[in-house]
């Protein structure tokens, strides 16, 4: 096999689960012999199937529980498949749990000797590796220090260093790059870019969209074990994004979905649509995100003087941006029994993620119907400041009569 491939052959791996609970010898003795005791299994892979070629980018994308560190795991070799092939050729660097092995009363140049022998190299070698791994850690001043005095940003670029000094083949990254400051951030992303570009092959988890399209071209989008779709970046993070729209989660309770007014006139249906009018739930640079919604009144009767509004807010419930007719300068809207009405903008994607759009109707000092932080969204784009802005906005409807 040539250097850097990776292939996955109807691969399977069972999990057992234990359903009881034994706080003594004698209690275990008593569920064996009593035949209490109880086990279940858990396929965390499916049948899973791909390759990955030498010198591919590819991100493993999914929701939790789907299979991406199991499938790293299996690449480590950490675990073994219970069934099917799994093949690796080449030196691999696994940016799993960073300071895994590390032993806390052996100093920081002692723990690098270690892992390089459980690496393969000789302690030469490792000699030759000390200097720039303690530089790039930016750890100098405390190689002969015991690790188990490190602060854990130190501990954690000490294991990024290591792992990313022995020239592999295959590297494995499972969210950490998220460690240190700002600074050392960007030194962890300009050295994986350096493998990419000598030709290393590199798997890739995350649940950043932004970071998976910075580092890769390709995606595989694992659901309960199986690969559910394989390719372009872009094309599979769009379909797993739009599948999973639904279900994000928020952390605050002032971002949680709440719907209240007299329901005078209310929304009757709402659809998010591309500019091509496909319905559609993740947007990127350019792209027109149109809101198209069938107004209705109580009894069939006539509203004037309506205010459509809406907002885009962050998962914390922080708005981003907020308008209405009235404000943009548009007509106010008549509604007579029903009528249909859009906002359609075009935001600059300034930083990339998820987003919860809320729409209104109000006016003549009344609240008609909300819906606040009732529709997420994902915005794809590059990373840029300030937050969001919108370069180009229109909202239409029926003008009063």
């Amino acid at each position: 096999m040539q250097k850097g491939l990776i292939q996955f052959t109807d691969v399977c791996l069972d999990y057992r689960l234990y359903r009881d609970r034994s706080v003594s010898i004698m209690e275990t003795l008593m569920n064996v012999f009593g035949r209490r005791t109880t086990r279940d299994w858990f396929r965390a892979l499916d049948h899973a199937t791909f390759q990955i070629s030498p010198g591919e980018s590819v991100a493993l994308v999914g929701s939790n529980g789907a299979g991406k560190s199991t499938t790293l795991k299996l690449l480590a070799g950490i675990y073994s498949s219970t069934s099917g092939k799994v093949e690796t050729s080449g030196r691999i660097a696994s940016l799993l749990d960073l300071g895994v092995g590390f032993h806390p009363e052996l100093t920081g140049a002692e723990n690098v000797f270690l892992n390089g022998a459980l690496l393969g190299f000789d302690q030469k070698k490792m000699i030759d590796l000390l200097p720039g791994i303690a530089e790039f850690a930016m750890l100098e001043r405390f190689m002969d220090t015991p690790v188990k005095y490190y602060s854990s940003g130190m501990f954690m670029r000490l294991g990024f260093a290591l792992a990313t000094s022995v020239n592999p083949d295959i590297l494995l990254i499972d969210e950490v790059l998220a460690v240190g400051d700002a600074a050392f951030q960007a030194k962890c992303y300009e050295r994986i870019f350096g493998f990419r570009e000598a030709g290393k092959t590199i798997v890739f988890v995350s649940h950043d969209p932004e970071a998976v399209r910075r580092l890769c071209t390709r995606a595989i989008w694992l659901d309960s074990g199986r690969a559910r779709m394989d390719g372009p970046v872009d094309d599979v993070l769009g379909a797993y994004l739009d599948a999973n729209a639904g279900r994000l989660q928020t952390s605050a309770s002032s971002a949680a979905p709440r719907e209240w007014g007299n329901r005078e006139v209310f929304f009757s249906k709402v659809t998010l649509t591309d500019g091509n009018g496909v319905p559609a739930r993740s947007f990127r640079q350019g792209d027109s995100l149109s809101t198209k919604i069938l107004i209705e009144t109580r009894e069939g009767k006539k509203v004037d003087n309506i205010i459509l509004g809406f907002s885009i807010h962050r998962p914390d419930g922080e708005t981003v941006l907020a308008s209405n007719n009235l404000e943009n300068g548009e007509p106010l809207l008549s509604i007579d029994g029903s009528g249909e009405a859009s906002i359609s903008v075009t935001p600059e994607i300034l930083e990339p993620g998820n987003y919860l759009l809320s729409i209104s109707l109000t006016g003549n000092s009344t609240d008609y119907h909300w819906q606040d932080n009732f529709y997420p969204i994902s915005l794809l784009g590059d990373k840029k400041s300030p937050p969001l802005k919108i370069s180009n906005l229109s909202v239409s409807g029926l003008p009063p009569k």
